[in-house]
């Protein structure tokens, strides 16, 4: 009897020594798996710091800060920084207006690489400059915050006490050519900004307030540092084409509707500083119609370029006559629908910007034209010209 419970004792003091064995040893577990993940997080460990040092492997934030650095300091860009006490680096950098897209374009293709997160949660522009606040965030948690300055290419001069922009006249040729390519329809879709976005360059969208995904396609190519117009719908000479009233401006639009249309259009593409016809053979042929609604563009403020969409229009004389800031259009990239064409009709618009100055294209968000552009950013860059939001040409 007394073995049986001498074994049973022993028994239990064995059971009990594995449980606080198999305790102890997941507890150790435990904090080596903490003191590692605090490591990891760049925080002070005992076991990994001291006991048995390991090679430190940058996060995802980290590894982002330090390619980021190097490419400011390639491109010799004027820049500061500074940690505040939550961690977070602080940049400041100021850019020309030509660095200003190559520099945004590789920030967005760096914090997509080591699956960041990029916002613009702030823009003010100021008479000779724009300033932009991105908001940098890695595992949901802010780790950058990017103060971007971008210097303007036409600096205010004083004209008579007040600030006014120079803007060379077409028949004035300035010293390095400049092209500006204008993307129509934008609205149709809820993608397109990002596209126009990664493309590189300067571009103007001419936004279509009555399009399902106008406001916010709107929001967003402001938000990127792209140009937004208006792309006012306009009666069209083939009587085959749906107008609705409300939406376009008809032959026999009066004055109350088309000034309604351009409120309703401004609501919605609020940053817009100007606007372009959308179809519009018919009303822009017409000089009563056209006088109708550069009244309404002038009483608004806002610039007009002519789409040029039929030979006959008289938009952009009118405008001049009217002593409202305006342009046209040199070249469609697309009316035939074909990356061929479209390659081609960009070389026809670097010829012409070379041989006049300026040159203006007007395209579509057709996936040849943008194939189209993609292929030919790299080049048009290489060459001696200038490219600019459409509203640098305006005469």
């Amino acid at each position: 009897m007394k073995n049986k419970k001498k074994g049973r004792k022993q028994s239990q003091r064995r059971t009990a020594i594995l449980f606080f064995a198999v305790l102890f040893f997941v507890a150790l577990i435990m904090v080596t798996l903490l003191e590692f993940l605090d490591y990891r997080a760049g925080n002070y460990s005992l076991i990994f710091s001291k006991v048995f040092p390991l090679r430190r492997t940058l996060p995802e934030s980290g590894k982002f800060e330090r390619e980021w650095t190097e490419t400011l300091a390639r491109h010799k860009m004027l820049h500061d920084f500074f940690k505040d006490r939550d961690g977070v680096t602080h940049f400041r950098i100021v850019v020309g207006e030509p660095e200003y897209f190559p520099l945004t374009q590789s920030l967005h293709a760096l914090v997509e690489k080591y699956r960041g997160l990029s916002q613009l949660s702030e823009v003010q522009g100021m008479k000779d400059q724009t300033v932009y606040l991105y908001q940098i965030r890695f595992d949901r948690r802010l780790s950058h915050i990017i103060l971007l300055t971008r210097k303007l290419a036409e600096m205010a001069e004083s004209v008579n006490g007040e600030a006014a922009v120079a803007a060379p006249p077409k028949s004035r040729t300035p010293k390095i050519p400049r092209l500006a390519i204008v993307i129509d329809d934008i609205g149709y879709t809820d993608k397109m900004a990002e596209q126009l976005r990664d493309l590189g360059i300067p571009l103007t969208a001419a936004i279509i307030p009555s399009a399902p995904f106008a406001r916010g396609e709107a929001e967003k190519i402001h938000a990127f540092g792209l140009e937004a117009i208006i792309h006012l719908p306009m009666q069209p000479q083939d009587p085959a084409n749906h107008h609705p009233r409300g939406q376009f401006v008809l032959l026999d639009s009066n004055a109350a509707e088309i000034e309604a249309l351009l409120q309703n259009s401004r609501a919605v593409v609020p940053h817009a500083r100007g606007l372009n016809n959308h179809m519009g053979s018919l009303v822009t042929s017409d000089p009563r119609a056209m006088r109708r609604v550069l009244e309404a563009v002038k009483k608004s403020g806002l610039f007009f370029l002519d789409s040029k969409t039929a030979l006959t229009t008289v938009g952009y004389s009118l405008a001049k006559e009217m002593k409202i800031r305006t342009t046209s259009r040199d070249v469609f990239l697309d009316d035939v629908q074909t990356y061929d064409y479209s390659i081609g009709q960009i070389r026809r618009l670097l010829e012409l910007a070379r041989k006049n100055g300026q040159a203006l294209a007007i395209g579509h968000p057709f996936a040849s034209t943008l194939e189209a552009l993609r292929a030919a950013v790299p080049w048009l860059k290489q060459q001696k010209i200038e490219i600019v939001f459409m509203s640098a040409l305006l005469e």
